[in-house]
């Protein structure tokens, strides 16, 4: 499918961008240039080949709500829907679903809500999600209509959840926003494009949606899980009066929140992957990709990055080269050097891997003792061209970036990184990999 996104660069739109792309859709983004007055036309052709449009467009709300910045978080999603739904009415062959976007702060604070509740809270926050759905309901009576009334997004590569780990990072001091009792409602950014799929997908779907998790915790129930998993030494209770000094009335979407349930998620028949604040802090995600083609895989990679571990420690210009072999198995063939004067000590280490199990192809078992088998585990790979890998195993103690080359551009490095990072991966224990002149002529 042909998908428009407005907010595409921003966190969700990123990783959504990501998530749908690697599924074989097409996205168009809607930068801002396509907003600006007198710019209709170049919307207008952006939309006339679209199926779906996702409407993520919207300044960030954890800034302080002065006066002008109130009206810069007004336009930047009524404005915006606004000229998304003249723009739908002007092409010929109208986009089949529109998403857009919401929050849970359309519901009062006191109660348990579902999207069969009618009753919006008061206050900036709800009159805000109010009109912006109101705008969105304009849309062409041919375009199906979802509106996501989303949570407070997670994960650890951006939006709140980077926010509060900064601190935790540096200071191991885990902090717990007053009075702690409010609830926290939230849903990981991977089970966030997993639900905007199912709606794409499901064509039965309409009206709103909330997008959280049906598990309902506090604000303390949310640091105290953190702090477990980034090993934090303390928590501490952050009165409410600092950030109503940081935010002003901005801090009430910090210091309360509404307890609400994906009801009609639910009965639709979507399963969340991390339904619990327990499951999405368990541990590393270990998931692996669900395509390899081996024939494609086969060849030198150079080693980028790696986990420090003593089978490499000391080793520099580290490839991997990989042969398949008529039996089907992988010869495998890792070379790496130390440098000592007055020469270079070079070793190489031959061994074997396979396929255990078809049905997983991005799971692999490598062996360089006789019959004994570790696991290597394919968790990130560049589809297209097979140009780059991130490679793990069932232990938090290995990783590795791959390229074809003995540089990889930086935006790839951070894109890597962001996906170690989601998967709960520390990147801060990597170490590059030196490859010397001769490996990059």
């Amino acid at each position: 499918m042909n998908i428009a996104i407005s907010g595409a660069s921003g966190f969700i739109g990123k990783h959504l961008t990501e998530y749908l792309t690697e599924r074989g859709h097409r996205i168009v983004p809607l930068g801002r240039p396509m907003f600006r007055e007198g710019t209709s036309g170049h919307l207008i052709q952006a939309l006339s080949h679209c199926d779906v449009v996702i409407n993520l467009a919207g300044a960030p709300i954890s800034k302080r709500w002065t006066p002008e910045y109130k009206k810069e978080l007004y336009d930047s999603r009524i404005k915006v829907t606004h000229r998304i739904i003249r723009a739908m009415d002007a092409v010929k062959t109208k986009p089949r679903l529109m998403i857009s976007a919401s929050a849970v702060g359309y519901y009062p604070e006191d109660g348990t809500f579902d999207e069969y509740t009618n009753t919006r809270g008061s206050g900036f926050l709800a009159e805000l999600c109010y009109a912006w759905e109101k705008e969105a309901r304009r849309c062409p009576s041919q375009t199906r209509l979802a509106v996501t009334r989303f949570g407070i997004v997670l994960s650890p590569d951006g939006g709140a959840m980077e926010q509060m780990l900064r601190p935790l990072r540096i200071t191991r001091v885990a902090g717990v926003i007053a009075p702690g009792t409010q609830p926290f409602p939230w849903i990981g950014i991977q089970d966030l494009c997993r639900a905007m799929e199912f709606i794409i997908n499901h064509e039965v779907l309409s009206g709103v949606f909330n997008l959280v998790v049906p598990q309902q915790v506090s604000q303390y129930a949310f640091t105290r899980a953190m702090a477990a998993r980034y090993h934090a030494w303390m928590k501490v209770v952050i009165p409410r009066w600092f950030f109503r000094m940081q935010y002003g009335e901005a801090a009430s979407f910090l210091t309360s929140g509404q307890n609400v349930r994906p009801t009609r998620l639910l009965e639709a028949g979507f399963r969340f992957d991390k339904p619990t604040i327990e499951a999405f802090f368990e541990g590393t995600d270990h998931s692996t990709v669900d395509e390899l083609d081996l024939q494609r895989y086969m060849g030198t990679w150079y080693e980028i990055a790696r986990f420090d571990h003593r089978f490499e420690r000391g080793l520099s210009e580290v490839t991997a080269t990989y042969t398949l072999l008529p039996d089907g198995t992988v010869r495998v063939e890792n070379r790496g050097c130390k440098h000592k004067k007055p020469y270079d000590v070079c070793k190489t280490a031959e061994g074997r891997a396979k396929v255990p199990d078809s049905s997983q192809p991005g799971k692999l078992k490598v062996s360089f003792f006789l019959s004994f088998y570790s696991d290597y585990y394919v968790l990130e790979l560049d589809q297209e061209e097979y140009n780059y890998v991130l490679i793990g195993s069932s232990s938090d103690k290995y990783l590795w970036i791959l390229s074809r080359t003995p540089i990889l551009p930086e935006e790839i490095k951070k894109k890597l990184l962001d996906a170690a990072i989601r998967r709960g991966y520390d990147v801060d224990k990597l170490i590059w990999v030196e490859q010397r002149e001769k490996n990059l002529k």
